[in-house]
């Protein structure tokens, strides 16, 4: 059996041009037009990828992303965003929600699938560097076998693109990391500014809380673990 996607879009055509392109990349696929029955869908049973049209005239696709990073069960699942706007703002809003990765319409439904493969690859990897299966740095301990972060001894519920984020400053531990580098490595197939970087790890510091000054900011160049 082949990796479960849920796939929320309404637009007819795309939906069935999407289903079946991913389908026949061996994919288990499920359509949903409807933004609630979507959310609905996940809270019984969890795919192993979400995508996700951002402007879907029911429940807005940015709306169901925020959910979707708010429940514990789904936090860490990752998500495609698509959008017909192409603009760097539709981008920059997708990532900043928690998507993993973003495509525009007219969609290519070839590279969709491949894009989707990548995820699915990185989701399961983290960084291709690895760093030790437990780091203990300070309040903060990161065991990336189990891919737990707690703080002082207190579980941190992280989305799976500040796991990645953080799983790859804690390969490079010691080393100063620039924005640029964090931006290829975490986000390849974006096409961002290096302030996304900025934005995930200002939210990194804020949930691990009494652990955020482990992340030490080198101004101008990057971030430190």
């Amino acid at each position: 059996m082949g990796e479960s996607i849920l796939l929320v879009e309404d637009d007819h055509d795309i939906a069935e041009a999407a289903r079946d392109a991913l389908a026949e990349a061996g994919f288990e696929v499920t359509v949903e037009s409807d933004g609630e029955a979507a959310l609905e869908r996940l809270s019984s049973a969890a795919p192993s990828l979400i995508v996700l049209d951002l402007q879907l005239r029911s429940v807005r696709g940015p709306e169901i992303l925020r959910r979707v990073r708010r429940q514990a069960e789904t936090e860490r699942l990752p998500v495609i965003a698509l959008s017909s706007r192409r603009d760097e703002i539709d981008r920059i809003l997708a990532f900043e929600l928690g998507a993993d990765d973003f495509l525009g319409k007219p969609l290519s439904t070839r590279e969709l699938a491949l894009r989707a493969r990548a995820v699915l690859r990185r989701s399961r990897c983290g960084s291709t560097s690895r760093p030790p299966s437990s780091l203990v740095l300070g309040p903060l301990e990161i065991d990336t076998e189990r891919k737990k972060v707690r703080v002082e001894g207190q579980e941190v519920r992280l989305t799976q693109v500040e796991m990645r984020l953080l799983h790859d400053l804690a390969a490079r531990v010691g080393t100063v990391q620039r924005r640029e580098q964090l931006l290829q490595r975490v986000w390849p197939d974006a096409h961002l500014g290096v302030r996304t970087v900025d934005t995930h790890i200002r939210r990194l510091r804020e949930k691990l809380g009494p652990a955020a000054e482990v992340i030490e900011t080198i101004r101008g160049v990057g971030y430190c673990l």
